[in-house]
């Protein structure tokens, strides 16, 4: 009975932590986070394998390849190095998506390798999705929308393996994979960053999003717009955001055009 008793003080202490934490900040620009860096990777592997269990994944190896030589160039540059990136290909050419899980583990669909024109604006993509992950963005996320059950699991002593579970249940019915707007946006500057460090044009996050805008016209829902401000606000925003590189070395940095006609347009025909 005593030991019950301390569980539950420890519950109520927790909760009135909580309280106070989700409400603020705990640094500047970020939220609070209840998953160490071993927790968010070992949740991306568990969200990798069901992610693998339902989409098919491209079987070119080839093009594997190539799509992670990009990631792995941005990758060296990003500001998070205690996480390893990955990314997969998955085989759907009719969508237009790409996504990053909790550790580095991030997913881009041909449909949305068909509609670059050129390496910078693939590299673009990934940058955004590196971006979340730099930006601890996923712990953020479920911390915000489940942190209490998650963190009471964790202050009695529960089986993680189960708190794992529990959080990637949440994942895989679409509830805890919504990052908020300040988060997008937090993304697409670490995103052009990371792009500009890793020798792209930082313009190509600005084109690749016109061609979105112009893709989505027509359409009632891309998936990749599922928790971003809107496009035009995304653009000003970006615009704003690439003055800070001087426009004679911007427009020096390469596109990779016959690269990725090569490498990746004619394989997808």
């Amino acid at each position: 009975m005593t030991e019950r008793r301390g569980h539950r003080a420890k519950a109520l202490v927790f909760v009135a932590l909580m309280a106070t934490f989700l409400g603020c900040e705990t640094t500047p620009g970020r939220d609070f986070n209840l998953l160490s860096t071993q927790d968010e990777v070992a949740l991306g592997e568990k969200f990798s394998a069901e992610v693998e269990r339902q989409e098919k994944l491209c079987q070119d190896a080839s093009l594997q390849a190539y799509v992670a030589r990009v990631c792995s160039r941005l990758a060296a540059v990003s500001p998070r190095q205690d996480v390893t990136y990955r990314v997969k290909v998955v085989d759907s050419p009719d969508t237009v998506n790409a996504f990053a899980l909790p550790g580095g583990f991030l997913y881009v669909y041909t449909g949305l390798l068909k509609l670059c024109g050129n390496e910078a604006e693939l590299a673009a993509v990934l940058a955004h999705e590196i971006g979340h992950v730099a930006g601890y963005h996923h712990g953020e996320t479920f911390t915000r929308m489940m942190g209490l059950q998650l963190g009471t699991a964790l202050v009695l002593g529960q089986d993680p393996t189960q708190t794992a579970q529990i959080v990637a249940d949440l994942f895989v019915r679409g509830i805890a994979a919504r990052y908020s707007r300040e988060q997008e946006r937090q993304a697409d500057a670490l995103g052009m960053e990371i792009l500009y460090r890793a020798g792209y044009r930082p313009d190509a996050m600005i084109d690749f999003m016109y061609k979105l805008m112009q893709y989505n016209q027509n359409r009632v829902y891309l998936p990749i717009f599922a928790s971003h401000p809107p496009t035009e606000e995304r653009i000003l925003r970006l615009q704003q955001l690439v003055q800070q590189y001087p426009p004679d070395e911007r427009r020096s940095l390469p596109l990779y055009v016959d690269r990725y006609q090569a490498e990746v347009v004619k394989r997808l025909r």
